[in-house]
């Protein structure tokens, strides 16, 4: 190829480069989260509260959709959240109550939206910062009886958000759910048989079961080198009872 050809083709590459950059659409935001508590919808998919629920078990942190939906998917993939038929666990709370955040790739924040039955019901900035690993609000003058309640993260330099519905009874006195959660049938009974050892090298995905220090646990979603006991009730181990 000739030199006067070479430069031809390096200047041609030069100029479609930052039209190409331009017409290509927005990568998906870094971040990833959902609401832990009161137990979101992906949160109770995740820890075995309701079963059935299809890939979101295994990441309740990627429902993720561009901004502006109405629906607990988002219109994302996940769309066994939007069916309010589903077992969903309802929890008791007051007119003022907290939502938590779980974040496990925090992002620049746009604001958080709540929705209730679908009508704008607070905003609480982001300030364009980024949050840290969880995040609570406290929301006020939540009308009484039963609603779903949807929460928009929306992210601050990118097109989307993430999505999580919470089903709550609202009966002005807050406290714990009045009706337990249903009987985990993976749950060993006390002085069961151990499941295979952690191993801290191990890659464990949502489901896995491993026993720890006389102990045995379930990961909620895909994890490796955190140890079983040291997540916290809302880690990524769940406590399945001694053996």
């Amino acid at each position: 190829m000739g030199l006067k050809r070479k430069m031809a083709v390096l200047m041609s590459a030069v100029v479609i480069a930052p039209l190409v950059a331009a017409i290509m659409p927005a990568a998906p935001a870094s971040a990833h989260g959902w609401i832990t508590n009161p137990p979101s919808r992906q949160d109770q998919c995740a820890t075995g509260v309701v079963r059935n629920c299809g890939g979101i078990q295994y990441e309740p942190q990627s429902v993720e959709a561009p901004k502006g939906a109405r629906t607990c998917s988002g219109g994302s993939g996940f769309t066994i959240l939007d069916n309010d038929n589903a077992g969903w666990r309802v929890t008791n709370i007051g007119s003022t109550a907290s939502f938590t955040w779980r974040n496990t790739a925090p992002h620049r924040t746009l604001n958080w939206q709540y929705y209730v039955d679908g009508q704008l019901h607070q905003t609480i900035s982001g300030n364009a910062s980024q949050p840290p690993s969880t995040v609570t609000h406290t929301l006020t003058n939540l009308p009484s009886g039963r609603h779903k309640i949807l929460s928009v993260w929306n992210i601050y330099d990118t097109a989307n958000a993430f999505y999580a519905c919470v089903d709550v009874n609202v009966g002005g006195t807050g406290g714990d759910p009045t009706t337990p959660p249903p009987t985990d049938p993976t749950t060993p009974p006390p002085g069961g048989d151990c499941a295979a050892a952690w191993s801290a090298s191990a890659v464990y995905t949502g489901g896995a079961s491993v026993s720890h220090q006389r102990r045995n646990w379930t990961a909620r979603w895909w994890t490796q080198g955190e140890e079983p006991g040291t997540t916290g009730q809302w880690g990524v181990w769940q406590d399945k009872g001694a053996c």
